[in-house]
């Protein structure tokens, strides 16, 4: 990737840089069975996640490369995340599943229409996405900690619904991908 002058070396892109080297290993972890080691493990890639984008923006380290790896590392963080649910989990998810599946649909098929359109991942970083990854945390501690919950799943059902629409009329209206767009009411094409 051609850099624009920007210091791509620095603690946002290597938290990013961490979440996405640990994936495979979270993979197998899930696959192994061992589930408190999986939650555990999982909490801290989340804490990493929000933690890069907030240094990012306060200490103004944001890059173009630091905005496309923290999206691969997001991307892959959500695979490692639900074959950890449906590993570990389905037997309370099974009833749930036409709208799990739904919601495994909505967020692969955004980095696959990405890809196809832009040749890249999806990086819009939208506000409505932010959110929902902040709902899809909770539901995942409280699903490790204290069991399902089946409002906040519908709630998670609700937000994951309406990023994907709004991911998807940007990845269609854009011309070319661009990073960090808050969404509907504050962005114009």
């Amino acid at each position: 990737m051609k850099t624009t002058g920007e210091n791509i070396y620095n603690l946002p892109n290597f938290l990013s840089l961490y979440r996405f080297l640990t994936v495979p290993i979270l993979f197998f972890v899930a696959y192994t069975g061992n589930e408190k080691l999986f939650f555990y493990w999982f909490l801290i890639n989340m804490f990493t996640d929000a933690l890069d984008g907030f240094i990012a923006r306060r200490l103004n380290m944001q890059t173009q490369l630091g905005a496309k790896l923290d999206s691969l590392a997001d991307f892959a963080m959500y695979l490692v995340g639900m074959y950890g649910l449906i590993h570990l989990k389905w037997d309370v998810l099974e009833a749930y599943r036409y709208s799990f599946y739904l919601l495994v649909f909505y967020y692969i098929f955004i980095d696959l229409f990405s890809l196809i359109k832009f040749k890249e991942i999806s990086s819009l970083h939208l506000i409505s996405s932010k959110l929902n990854g902040i709902i899809q945390g909770l539901f995942f501690l409280l699903l490790f900690t204290l069991g399902f919950n089946p409002v906040l799943y519908w709630l998670m059902f609700i937000l994951a619904s309406f990023s994907f629409v709004e991911n998807m009329y940007f990845l269609i209206k854009l011309k070319k991908m661009r990073s960090n767009l808050k969404g509907f009411f504050w962005t114009r094409l």
